[in-house]
């Protein structure tokens, strides 16, 4: 009999994307009415001394999770390079 290798990450975890760091809070699965497996991913994100508030992203996997990150980060980066920081804490 085969040993299967399963790797588990619990939540928080931190790292790099885009110069920005990211921390993924939690991960809750689900099924939708078709049966396939999505993730609803609760996020926050840190660039320069500004924090975002927590945000969630429904994804399918680590590529979609990856995809939406970098469009968050994106739109982060444009609000706080216009002046707009309302949304944003200031940690530093």
């Amino acid at each position: 009999m085969a040993l299967e290798r399963i790797e588990v990450i619990v939540p928080p975890i931190s790292f790099k994307l885009d110069g920005v760091d990211v921390t993924i809070i939690g991960v809750v699965p689900y099924d939708t009415i078709d049966g396939i497996r999505r993730y609803i991913v609760s996020c926050q994100v840190e660039w320069r001394g500004w924090r975002s508030q927590v945000f969630q992203l429904d994804v399918g996997d680590n590529r979609e999770l990856r995809n939406k990150l970098r469009v968050e980060i994106a739109r982060m980066k444009i609000c706080i390079l216009s002046g707009f920081t309302r949304p944003f804490q200031k940690v530093r």
